[in-house]
């Protein structure tokens, strides 16, 4: 499958989060800034490594499985994914991803301590949001703006996990950048 052909497919559930986009401007897969695939996302901070399954539910039919603890330094455990391309100051970035919760404590909806696009190699938050998580697959979002300018493979999201005793799924994660117009 071509890199277009690809991004393609990955962006056709994104046009809830994409505006339409005018004549002249770029198209939804030119704002693809990352490698979304679940095979592609860098785990760590568990001392067994998540697994990755099988499931038809979720776009592209697979999933990271991670059983987590709960603890107050949640940002020990989580998944990253790194921006490919540059990104400029004042670039509006979306960051997509699909979560579920598999089991929580007592029927409590999952938590994500904290989504964010960071700056590498010294951790620097340029945006960040918690989000809870229900048992349903669902893609989650959010927006923020550059703060200044970065080559490849200077930024990444990061979802940061263990802020639960739970069974998180992570699936495809994306990472958009719509210039300096308002997505």
């Amino acid at each position: 499958m071509s890199r277009f052909t690809l991004a393609a497919f990955c962006l056709a559930p994104l046009l809830v989060v994409a505006p339409p986009a005018a004549a002249g401007q770029t198209a939804a897969a030119d704002r693809l800034v990352n490698d979304p695939r679940v095979e592609a996302l860098n785990p760590y901070g568990s001392r067994i490594p998540p697994s990755i399954r099988a499931d038809k539910q979720v776009q592209f039919g697979k999933a990271l499985r991670i059983p987590l603890k709960g603890h107050a330094d949640f940002w020990r455990i989580g998944v990253t994914t790194p921006v490919l391309r540059p990104v400029k100051k004042g670039d509006r970035i979306v960051i997509a991803f699909w979560a579920r919760a598999v089991s929580t404590e007592n029927g409590a909806p999952g938590k994500i301590g904290r989504v964010q696009l960071e700056a590498t190699p010294v951790v620097r938050t340029i945006f960040e949001q918690a989000f809870e998580v229900g048992p349903e697959w669902k893609m989650h979002q959010l927006k923020g703006v550059a703060d200044r300018d970065y080559g490849p493979r200077e930024l990444n999201a990061a979802l940061h996990l263990d802020s639960a005793k739970q069974v998180l799924d992570i699936g495809p994660v994306y990472v958009l950048d719509y210039g300096q117009t308002a997505p």
